[in-house]
């Protein structure tokens, strides 16, 4: 499958703050009512389990709602054409709002989070994958790194053709991200492209670190590859530099 996006991805939220030449950043997750408080919960909820490579967090989603980023956008203060637009909504009328907000501002694509494990249940109607697809705009379905079979069949009947492997796993602190993740995520990669095939985009993520990683998930199937853990960290809002090998890696260089 044939796509603008860029081999590494930058992953929400740290695609808001973090957009490397080179890399395809991702804005989010947009929610369709602002959901403030997103520093405090940081505070509150981050925490590093340096021993196992892990991060645990109960952000929830905390943005300034898409009005906000519409606004932006139209006002010519953010550039969304060579980003992707990760959404969110947590009732069927949420998520038309949104796809109608993005079909407006017309991003690089648009990430369908169908899977943080900090905001509850995840509600949508049958034709959200159809709806999405209909705005004409590029869609990516993120999944969750478990029960994700029966999500990605939807998306794909819909005509879906990109998926985002994996949203954090769900823990009684949170979600966990980073290396205890990255088996999971591994396993819906390869899953997903021996069940459809060459015919989909595959956006692996979780605890990549290093270009071993990386490869790991060629490995698996992915042709992109999503950073998060790696960028967990306040340096890389200055200096971008030690992502060049990664770059290159997620390139075969």
């Amino acid at each position: 499958m044939k796509s603008r996006i860029r081999p590494l991805v930058i992953s929400a939220p740290f695609g808001n703050y973090i957009q490397p030449a080179g890399t395809t950043p991702t804005l989010g997750t947009f929610t369709a009512a602002a959901r403030p408080g997103r520093v405090i919960r940081v505070l509150k909820t981050v925490r590093r389990y340096r021993r196992i490579g892990a991060w645990v967090n109960k952000i929830g989603l905390r943005n300034p709602g898409m009005a906000w980023l519409v606004d932006r956008v139209e006002s010519g203060k953010v550039d969304v054409a060579d980003k992707i637009v990760s959404i969110h909504g947590f009732i069927d009328d949420d998520w038309r709002q949104l796809l109608e907000q993005a079909s407006r501002i017309k991003p690089l694509a648009v990430e369908l989070n169908m899977s943080c494990p900090n905001v509850g249940e995840i509600v949508h109607g049958e034709s959200l994958f159809a709806d999405a697809m209909a705005t004409g705009v590029p869609m990516v379905v993120k999944l969750p790194p478990v029960r994700y079979a029966a999500l990605a069949e939807q998306a794909i009947a819909a005509g879906v053709r990109a998926f985002h492997c994996c949203n954090t796993l769900p823990v009684p602190a949170g979600g966990i991200s980073g290396k205890p993740l990255q088996p999971l995520s591994l396993e819906c990669v390869a899953a997903l492209r021996q069940r459809f095939g060459q015919d989909v985009l595959l956006i692996g993520g979780g605890g990549i670190t290093t270009a071993e990683d990386i490869q790991r998930y060629r490995d698996a199937g992915a042709n992109h590859f999503a950073l998060g853990t790696k960028v967990m960290h306040p340096k890389y809002l200055w200096w971008h530099g030690s992502l060049e090998p990664l770059i290159a890696a997620s390139r075969g260089g």
